[in-house]
């Protein structure tokens, strides 16, 4: 009689297939049955919410094009003013300020 009752079943297409067998190799486990088990009980999945990146990611790229269009200015005329360096700068503090938030949410 067998000790484990209940059937679970699930498609998976080829290279799902092949990365399993693979895996389930290369940790010297000969059933299927049996790596597919323990993964499913003693493995773990990460989740990563990207969102906060995206933000960042999103507001630099905003800070980026200001830096373009002061940069486009500057060739156009020629000349480049106090108030455009000021800027630059604030962006670039800007872009620090954000990457130094997305290290601290990572810690």
């Amino acid at each position: 009689m067998r000790t484990r009752r209940n059937l679970i079943i699930f498609y998976v297409n080829d290279d799902e297939l092949q990365r399993i067998e693979k895996k389930r190799k290369s940790i010297g486990i000969n059933s299927r049955s049996t790596y597919l088990r323990k993964v499913a009980i003693d493995g773990y999945v990460i989740h990563i919410d990207y969102a906060d990146l995206k933000e960042h990611t999103r507001q630099i790229r905003m800070i980026g094009i200001n830096i373009n269009q002061i940069a486009h200015h500057l060739n156009a005329t020629g000349e480049i003013y106090q108030s455009d360096l000021k800027a630059i700068q604030e962006m670039l503090e800007e872009i620090w300020r954000l990457q130094r938030s997305i290290l601290s949410s990572l810690r």
